[in-house]
């Protein structure tokens, strides 16, 4: 395990909106969403965005880590997206844990962890799978923990009237 990974702080929320700005401030619309909502006639969720919030003390500023994301079932293996064998949902890349520069406001160096928002907003939707409960999981450097993901559920479509 890296140090970086050892030393993170992770957490996730799903919203309708999110965007974090040059600063690192993060501006989210309807946060703490649970449930995505699906146009069971052309198979694609509604938009939605994944926040992960990424915290990290002063030991490992300046350190380079990986860090990814992938969308899974409940039993831990990547989901299949269902328009046309999409593949599955990852997003990856490597980061640098930046030291927060607070010049002119008198905090000392070192003084606040290094905290930054990957923001993944989904504006058309994603072709997912409905009547199920998915996972989103975020990792470091290959590694993760339990409380490192956010389950939310994606609703099949109404049950057709009964005749007869």
């Amino acid at each position: 395990m890296s140090e970086v990974f050892e030393r993170a702080s992770v957490s996730l929320v799903l919203a309708d909106y999110a965007v974090a700005d040059q600063l690192g401030k993060l501006q989210m619309v309807g946060g703490g969403l649970q449930i995505v909502g699906r146009d069971h006639a052309k198979g694609i969720s509604s938009a939605f965005a994944l926040v992960v919030s990424l915290d990290f003390p002063p030991e490992v500023f300046n350190e380079q880590y990986a860090f990814e994301v992938v969308l899974e079932d409940t039993f831990g293996s990547p989901v299949e997206l269902t328009a046309g064998g999409a593949g599955v949902m990852r997003f990856g890349q490597t980061l640098q844990v930046e030291e927060p520069n607070f010049r002119g406001n008198g905090v000392p160096r070192r003084a606040l962890p290094a905290r930054s928002h990957v923001v993944l907003y989904f504006n058309t939707g994603l072709p997912l799978p409905a009547g199920g409960v998915l996972v989103w999981r975020a990792s470091i450097d290959g590694e993760s923990r339990p409380d490192w993901t956010l389950s939310f559920f994606v609703p099949a479509p109404p049950a057709g009237p009964v005749l007869g």
